[in-house]
């Protein structure tokens, strides 16, 4: 089995942004792939591959907002609070940034999350803990 590391995926995606469908159902040898029901999980963590998603003045909208962020067995709200800057990316870039959320209460391990609110469509996001405690967390989106 091949591994799936962070690497392969970023490579992977047409917007540089790292998104994994997790939970997918494969079908037992010989078996009619017809008949293979992905789980309900799956449906509603739809990757996001709409680039337009992906683009700094979309989230300066919403900096300083509460977000709902959700995943396999994770459900809490972050709060979007720095958008930054990525070494030797032109500064300011509308295609190439970093975002950086907190939590009140520790989060889960890095991974693929969907973040939604009001009037913000759902995006995935690789989301890393920064922090030992996993309450600061940072999305790194490159679309060079």
């Amino acid at each position: 089995m091949t591994e799936l590391t962070r690497r392969t995926v970023l490579g992977a995606t047409a917007t540089g942004v790292a998104v994994a469908a997790v939970g997918i159902t494969l079908p037992p040898a010989g078996a009619a792939p017809d008949l293979v029901v992905a789980p309900a999980e799956v449906a509603e963590r739809a990757i996001t591959r709409d680039a337009k998603l992906y683009r700094r003045k979309r989230f300066t909208k919403h900096r300083k907002a509460r977000f709902t962020v959700s995943g396999p067995g994770v459900r809490l709200k972050m709060k979007l609070v720095d958008i930054s800057n990525i070494p030797l990316v032109t500064k300011g870039s509308n295609r190439s940034f970093e975002l950086t959320f907190t939590t009140k209460r520790p989060g889960p391990g890095q991974g693929t999350y969907s973040v939604k609110r009001r009037k913000f469509r759902r995006t995935s996001l690789f989301l890393v803990p920064t922090d030992a405690s996993h309450r600061r967390y940072r999305a790194t989106i490159n679309n060079r």
